[in-house]
């Protein structure tokens, strides 16, 4: 089973993880593997509320935390995309375990605005985790469901879809994702992104708050 986090409160000035954002490729946190949370406060409650309202804003079924720069090891998922459709789900400290079956299904990402590939993957998984409220939750997952977890999951490890597909269509989307990266580097030029080194500390400073001890 995945650590097991503590539910508690902390003061306010410690539990904020501000306003949030999605981040785009290649931005470092997508690359970063992401560390298991310690404690559930209200910064992590308050991460996933806006985690949901970024996910439904950009038409999403998944997010992690990685694609909005909190470097823990939690995903939001809802299958339908449709917040009236009471199927939302947090995952914290998630494991995957007994993969079964293999599907192929096309894929895209927030973070990767404009890409699509086919990508294979188990069909069937089973996922461990803990919920917000630090109760544990396992689950068999199959089909769209299997696969949204899976690429959140890809996620907490510092891994994108684009790295699951052959070298044939690594380099059909190698241009795309140069393009993406050259817009970043742009944005970061004029000012309106941190430096990479600014962005790694607030990444270590996020991960001392809440997963380590």
């Amino acid at each position: 089973m995945s650590t097991s986090p503590n539910s508690n409160s902390r003061p306010s000035d410690e539990t904020s993880v501000g306003t949030l954002s999605l981040v785009e490729y290649p931005h470092p946190a997508l690359f970063r593997k992401a560390k298991p949370l310690l404690r559930i406060d209200n910064g992590v409650r308050d991460a996933v509320e806006q985690m949901f309202e970024i996910m439904y804003d950009a038409q999403g079924v998944g997010l992690a935390a990685n694609q909005v720069a909190l470097p823990y090891r939690m995903f939001v998922v809802n299958p339908t995309g449709d917040p009236d459709s009471g199927e939302e789900q947090a995952f914290l400290n998630p494991t995957l375990s007994r993969p079964r079956g293999t599907a192929i299904q096309e894929e895209g990402c927030l973070s990767l605005p404009g890409l699509r590939a086919d990508v294979r993957r188990p069909q069937r998984v089973i996922i461990d985790a803990w919920d917000l409220n630090g109760q544990p939750v396992r689950i068999d997952l199959d089909g769209f469901l299997a696969r949204v977890v899976q690429h959140e999951f890809d996620h907490l490890e510092g891994r994108l879809f684009t790295d699951r597909l052959p070298d044939a269509a690594s380099l059909e989307v190698k241009r795309d994702l140069e393009l993406l990266e050259d817009i970043y580097r742009g944005k970061q030029s004029r000012g309106e992104l941190l430096p990479e080194d600014e962005i790694i500390s607030e990444l270590d400073q996020l991960e001392a708050q809440r997963c380590k001890p």
